[in-house]
């Protein structure tokens, strides 16, 4: 049904038939176009399958709408009403009667004030036998048209059902001015084409469907003797039936009276039987012997009135009409169409023995219990493939959803007794004309309504205006349609036209999942967001399942307006995140066509910024609805901490070691993997099969290598965190370092960060020792060093920091790709973002950082950090300071300047003050380390485990202080070259303070008497050479 315009053709003098695609209303539009009269039928249910007719136009449509009411009574002359909320004793019952009473009281008043607006000449209402009371006024139990009103007191319908039938009656009788009425009483019609099993039938289909179940059961199992038979009460109720064939008769005999503007009527056959012997005669019909059958007697099910029969003295008086077909002969008629029902059946949901039992017996249908799900739905041909591709991906949906669903909704599913329906929302462009070619005229569908309601899914149609490709602004305006509908949906399904469900049962999975939700976090049940396991981007939260309650808290919004068509579905997931409430369900897969990591068929447009500040407002939306409820238990938030892994060696065994850390119960953990080698194929490949499919695994890797700095942003871009542990690749952490981190954050809150410790093995060679003894890992420890008081700044092996405290932050991709320089910047800018807060110690929070190189010799690496180091001089004017004299790379370079000049001039003398320089620069550097070392040499204070902090000793910790000068000079040269490369030779004799002012003066003074000391000597050594 196009939601926005209802097609109708005009034809003056045509008979509006509600409810035309039902039992009743269905064989009476068929008698009338037989007899050559227009039709129109209006109906919510699916018209597929309905036969075409030139003399008949369908109509899908609501009438609880007035507006629909009111478009498809223009032009009619007669209005017959079927339209109705009933069933057998499975649907009338105590626990309905509210729901029944309001949706058929709603369409009945709409629909009589559209008659009067369109000054209709004959209007028909369908009455029933339940508007009389429970116990007949006479033995017989025949009930004729006035006993409603033959006790003298106030009427006694059955239930709510029956009095809502009585008071349109009252309601008609007082239009019978305006046009004639004509009201039938109908007693229990039966016959082909009736519902019979899906808790709406009436006993003559209940009972024919369990005897022919019953013959399946026999025939399939040859030891087989006996099978139950039930029977609601003790089988003594007593009731007419009437075929179905009778009953048109009935009715079109009722219409075609005149001279009376009010006329009302039994229609019903006036031949009562006991609900036993009705039994039986099914039995027969079957073709089952009654020695194969055993009664079973359930007082627990609803067993109706003890007996109820139609008089038809008056009927048969007004309208010379009797009913012609028997029990035995409708039953028998019935009993050969329902057969071949059941084999089709059968066949389609592949039904076993275990489900044949369970049509053995009769359903009560609560109607508050039915879980309604909404699938929002936008599509357009306008994508690759055009039409053709749309049609066929929606064929592919279609079939999708009713291999998937076709057991919950045909309430046999073995695995729940919860009854469930569901509605397509679908949304289509306003100017997608071929797509909204109407497939039959005569039904009023677009295309793709027509493929959906095809497969028997009810559809709407919704025209949209927004701009192409906008798939967020589509599925909240489908939400909005679908939250005011009137039958309240319950779950509300994200999904894209170019998907297809994979998984039997998704929707009792997706209930369960939020009854787990509501069990295991204390929350409301419908608080959360459960979401599909997509196989075409495993990991990744794509389709949510969203419950009213969400719709609820956000005033019918679905996702906030910043997003257009990328990024809704993970902020639904990211936004209950904080109470444990997103789970994705590993057992429900789809597979998405085209999109989640492949190209789309659109431009993507990401919300930018949406995991700071949209997503902040939605928690605190979120978490001040639950301040207002009255919980017994609050629900306790969890810490969020994301743990960002660049790689590009991609050593499979040590990033397994990381994503096998374990967070605590009250922190949730997500492990982004950014791998930064695009030829890193073969370990990539194993690294997603193990761990592709876990929700708290992300992996993504570039197209290029784009170093460290990088492969961190795309990390921190990744992660909706509150918090994120950046670690190396290659560090080995402790097995509680997640539970550490929320210790620290949970003690220390407004912080804008944490350095924790970073180790080294036991240094046990001379190199080793030598980059210990340099001073270039001093900081990894710094947790320990600095412990009680902040922190300067933290290697980015084990870094911890508020991602969305502040302002955005991202590391500086000026600095090195293999890094040098970053984690200081970062650090800085971090904690200005964060105001006055500041990075803190963690030092219980301990990785094991390996040796570079498994040890092996490699200073380039040192070079790198100092060129990196150099761009903080520029940077952080406020940390920086003169030294009074130059280091040993200025000195270097000075003395290669000289060489190069004597060389250049070809003076001898100039070439040797350089050689001369150089080697005193060398010599003086060498003696001041040793020196130096041996007087401040703390091994506790080294990077290391306690009790594995040790270095080479002897002769071997001479060469590894020789070996360290060199280190240390090659850092310092790579400063020095930093400063030449960006053209900075101001900056030369400035030095940064790596404490940035946390230790006052201190470092700075320190620095500036070493570099006096190796300064004098090497003028002393200048002399001696």
């Amino acid at each position: 049904m196009l939601q926005d315009e209802p097609m109708l053709t005009p034809c003056p003098g045509r008979v509006l038939i509600t409810g035309g695609l039902g039992f009743i209303g269905s064989a009476v539009a068929k008698r009338i176009s037989e007899n050559g009269r227009s039709v129109r039928v209006v109906d919510i249910a699916n018209p597929i399958g309905y036969a075409s007719d030139p003399l008949v136009e369908v109509v899908v449509g609501d009438l609880r709408d007035p507006s629909v009411c009111q478009d498809v009574v223009r032009d009619c002359d007669e209005v017959m009403h079927f339209a109705a909320d009933m069933g057998g004793m499975g649907i009338i019952h105590s626990a309905n009667d509210f729901e029944i009473y309001r949706n058929n009281h709603r369409m009945t008043s709409n629909l009589l004030e559209a008659a009067h607006s369109a000054g209709v000449k004959i209007f028909f209402y369908a009455s029933s036998a339940c508007v009389y009371p429970p116990v007949p006024p006479n033995p017989s139990g025949a009930l004729a048209e006035h006993d409603v009103w033959s006790s003298g007191k106030l009427p006694s319908p059955q239930g709510l059902y029956g009095q809502e039938k009585l008071d349109t009656e009252l309601l008609l009788s007082h239009s019978a001015s305006k046009f004639a009425i004509r009201l039938a009483r109908f007693h229990n019609v039966y016959g082909p084409r009736g519902a019979w099993y899906s808790g709406r039938e009436k006993a003559p289909a209940a009972f024919l469907r369990k005897a022919l179940v019953i013959r399946k059961l026999l025939k399939a199992n040859q030891g087989l003797q006996q099978v139950a038979f039930e029977i609601w009460g003790d089988g003594a109720q007593k009731r007419s039936f009437l075929y179905i064939d009778d009953c048109v008769d009935g009715i079109l005999s009722l219409m075609h009276k005149h001279g009376s503007s009010y006329e009302l009527v039994n229609i019903g056959s006036d031949r009562a039987v006991t609900i036993e012997d009705l039994a039986r005669i099914a039995i027969e019909a079957a073709g089952v012997k009654i020695s194969n059958v055993r009664f079973e007697y359930n007082d627990a099910g609803p067993r109706g009135v003890e007996t109820r029969n139609s008089d038809n003295t008056f009927v048969r008086e007004s309208l010379s009409w009797t009913p012609k077909v028997s029990l035995k002969e409708g039953m028998a008629k019935t009993a050969e169409w329902m057969s071949a029902e059941l084999d089709l059946l059968v066949d389609d949901l592949q039904l076993d023995d275990c489900a044949l039992q369970s049509l053995c017996r009769s359903k009560v249908v609560d109607f508050k219990g039915i879980v309604k799900f909404a699938i929002l739905l936008p599509i357009t041909s306008r994508g690759p493939g055009g039409l053709k591709t749309c049609l066929n991906h929606l064929h592919a949906f279609s079939s999708s959803i009713r291999k998937t669903c076709r057991h919950e909704l045909s309430g046999l599913a073995a695995s729940t007794s919860t009854a469930f329906s569901i509605w397509v929302f679908l949304l289509i462009d306003y100017d997608d004309h071929e797509l909204l070619k109407t497939h039959d005229p005569s039904q009023g569908m677009n295309l793709a309504e027509y493929i959906l309601r095809s497969a028997d899914i009810p559809t709407i149609t919704i025209l949209s205006r927004h701009a192409r490709g906008h798939i967020c602004a589509m599925w909240r305006q489908c939400a909005r349609q679908a939250y005011a509908d009137i039958d309240n949906m319950d779950y509300f399904v994200l999904l894209g036209d170019d998907v297809k469900l994979e998984t039997d049962g998704w929707m009792s999975t997706v209930h369960k999942a939020f009854g787990d939700i509501a069990e295991e976090r204390k929350v409301p049940f419908g608080f959360g967001c459960v979401a599909f396991k997509d196989n075409s981007f495993p990991g990744m939260p794509t389709f949510p399942v969203m419950h009213r309650l969400h719709l609820d808290v956000f005033g019918g919004e679905v996702v906030p307006e910043e997003f257009i068509n990328q990024d809704g579905d993970p902020y639904l997931f990211e936004l209950y995140r904080r109470w444990g409430c997103s789970r994705m369900v590993q057992s429900m897969q789809l597979a998405n066509a085209q999109g989640g990591e492949m190209e789309a068929r659109y431009i993507k447009r990401s919300a930018t910024g949406w995991k700071y500040d949209t997503l902040d407002r939605g928690i605190a939306v979120v978490s001040s609805w639950l301040d207002k409820q009255s919980l017994k238990q609050t629900p306790q938030t969890l810490l969020t901490i994301d743990v960002v892994i660049p790689s590009y060696r991609v050593d499979v065994p040590l990033l397994e070691r990381i994503l096998e850390l374990k967070p605590p119960p009250t922190v949730s953990t997500m492990f982004v993997l950014i791998i930064d080698d695009p030829k890193a194929v073969k370990p990539v490949q194993r690294l997603k099969e193990k761990y592709g499919s876990r929700p708290d695994v992300r992996i993504r890797q570039h197209t290029e290598n784009l170093g460290a700095s990088a492969a961190r942003n795309r990390g921190i871009e990744e992660s909706s965190a509150d918090w994120i542990v950046c670690l190396d690749d290659d560090i080995k952490p402790d097995a509680d370092l997640l539970e550490k981190v929320a210790m620290n954050i949970r003690n220390n809150p407004n912080a804008a960060g944490f350095a924790g410790n970073v180790f080294f093995p036991p240094a046990d060679t001379i190199y080793t020792s030598a980059i210990h003894l340099a001073g270039v890992t001093y900081f990894w420890n710094i947790a320990e060093k600095f412990e009680g008081k902040p922190v300067p700044w933290g290697v980015t092996a084990n870094l911890i920091f508020r991602r969305n405290k502040g302002a955005r932050v991202l590391f500086d991709t000026s600095f090195p790709k293999t890094g040098g320089g970053e984690d200081i910047d970062f650090c800085a800018r971090k904690e200005d973002a964060a105001s006055d807060f500041q990075f803190l110690p963690a030092p219980d929070v301990i990785v094991v950082h390996p040796w570079w190189n498994n040890g092996r010799r490699a200073y380039g690496r040192f070079y790198g950090w100092g060129l990196g180091d150099s761009g903080l001089v520029s940077k952080y004017p406020e940390f920086v300071y003169r030294d009074y004299t130059p280091n040993a790379a200025e000195l270097l370079l000075c003395s290669t300047l000289l060489v190069l000049v004597g060389v250049g001039r070809l003076s001898l003398g100039i070439v040797i003050l350089g050689i001369k320089l150089a080697l005193s620069v060398v010599v003086a550097n060498i003696l001041h380390d040793i020196y130096r070392i041996y007087l401040e040499l703390d091994v506790a204070q080294i990077p290391g485990r306690p009790g594995k902090r040790v270095i080479v000793k002897s002769v071997a910790r001479l060469l590894a202080m020789v070996e360290s000068t060199v280190i240390r000079v090659g850092s310092e040269s790579g400063k020095v070259m930093g400063h030449l490369r960006d053209g900075n030779l101001r900056n030369m004799g400035l030095r940064f303070d790596w404490f940035m002012g946390k230790w006052g003066d201190g470092p700075q003074r320190n620095d500036r008497k070493n570099g006096m000391q190796r300064f004098v000597l090497m003028i002393a050594l200048m002399w001696v050479f």
